[in-house]
């Protein structure tokens, strides 16, 4: 550990702690005293595009107070996800990109949730992977999550139209329409479709938050709820870390703006590359077990 060194910090939920090499450490806690100087934290939290590059970012920013929209939301999605549960053996998020990640990342780590369909995940075109997911699959009972924002996006538009024309050629167009929801920004092409088509459901997302920023919007959210996660539990808890990232919090003591702070310093040093190690304890036991059953 030599000329390494170890910063320890308390934030509102916890301590947090972090070991740099000394000029990187440096660097960051320079950085970090800047943030705090010219108030960088409130001028976030106020939309202020010149943290960027003073253009539109301002406009890409609806993920700061996502969490009080998405909880407002969330009745009717938990709603909707009650409806589902004894219909569907199995539920299919066809997406790309960030569309797919925290759908992924939620299966990966709840696994299957008792008294739920089964979440999986396709966010690939390989052939092999489409067949193998569809030999799993009871097409007569599983729900198709049709997720784009902007609707126009070719992979998740290529998977609708194949798994809609596989189930329609076994329970026809009527029933497969049912097994069909979307979830996309007001007015796109994928919006249109679903209403020409009578899909079960569209969710609609916010236009001001981009695909890898949506984890807690309905991108996320109905994925959540449909495999068995109280959204709204899950929403509190996201706020505690919300607050914690509050424009009030200095930067040193604010998980967001340090995190941030020491990628985009990292970055800015020529450390391209960032590995995130996490306990095992992250992955749920169901998901352990799930992976012995297959391989036995």
């Amino acid at each position: 550990m030599t000329g390494w060194r170890v910063n320890d910090k308390r934030s509102a939920v916890g301590p947090m702690s972090y070991c740099l090499p000394a000029p990187l450490d440096e660097e960051v806690t320079a950085t970090l005293e800047a943030w705090r100087t010219s108030g960088k934290v409130a001028r976030l939290w106020a939309r202020d595009a010149s943290l960027w590059t003073a253009h539109d970012e301002g406009q890409w920013l609806d993920w700061l107070n996502v969490i009080d929209r998405e909880q407002e939301a969330a009745h009717g999605i938990m709603v909707f996800a009650e409806g589902a549960r004894h219909q569907f053996k199995d539920a299919v998020v066809l997406g790309m990109g960030g569309s797919s990640l925290c759908p992924d990342v939620l299966a990966r780590t709840f696994g299957h949730i008792q008294g739920w369909p089964q979440l999986q995940v396709l966010d690939s075109t390989d052939p092999a992977q489409i067949h193998a997911l569809e030999g799993r699959l009871d097409l007569s009972r599983t729900l198709f999550i049709v997720s784009s924002k902007s609707g126009t996006t070719l992979e998740p538009n290529v998977f609708k139209d194949y798994f809609y024309d596989r189930v329609s050629q076994k329970l026809g167009k009527d029933q497969a329409a049912t097994r069909f929801v979307v979830v996309t920004d007001p007015g796109s092409v994928l919006e249109d479709v679903a209403e020409a088509q009578h899909l079960a459901h569209v969710f609609l997302g916010l236009p001001g938050i981009g695909g890898r920023y949506s984890a807690l919007s309905n991108v996320g959210m109905v994925p959540a709820a449909i495999m068995g996660i109280d959204v709204h539990r899950f929403l509190e808890r996201a706020a505690i870390m919300a607050r914690a990232c509050a424009s009030r919090v200095p930067p040193e003591q604010n998980p967001g703006v340090l995190l941030g702070t020491v990628l985009g310093t990292s970055a800015r040093l020529g450390r391209d590359k960032v590995t995130l190690i996490v306990s095992p304890r992250i992955v749920s036991e169901r998901v352990g077990s799930q992976k012995s059953e297959r391989a036995g």
